[in-house]
């Protein structure tokens, strides 16, 4: 048995299939592993409608607010719904608390839009 489980932390993904990107709503929500502080790895998203006339821009935060929330923009799609992808790029200092629920929410920008998104966290 390896004691590299202890070094490389515990990964999880966590899918929001065929989110609304065009209203300013909670998208989901989750909770790590009980007493685990996460970092997060990558937000992936791929548009399933296209989004028009302004990027959507979601954001990862807890209902007390992290100091740097993180946010992440989903681009004006031209190419189609299913071929414009987009990853994140992620503040390496902002850290998911233990035992608290995350949110990911849709600013609503966009007119029409919708997209799978993806978080990766690793949880320590």
């Amino acid at each position: 048995m390896s004691g590299s489980n202890y070094d490389s932390g515990l990964e999880v993904t966590y899918r929001f299939a065929a989110a609304a990107v065009d209203t300013a709503a909670v998208i989901g929500r989750f909770i790590g592993p009980a007493g685990k502080t996460g970092r997060i790895e990558s937000i992936t998203s791929v548009v399933t409608v296209d989004v028009t006339v302004a990027a959507s821009v979601n954001t990862l935060d807890t209902v007390a607010g992290l100091t740097t929330p993180i946010a992440h923009s989903i681009p004006i799609s031209s190419a189609g719904a299913g071929k414009s992808e987009t990853q994140a790029v992620i503040n390496a200092a902002s850290r998911l608390p233990a035992d608290t629920v995350v949110v990911l929410t849709s600013g609503g920008e966009a007119t029409a839009g919708d997209a799978d998104i993806v978080v990766v966290v690793s949880w320590y």
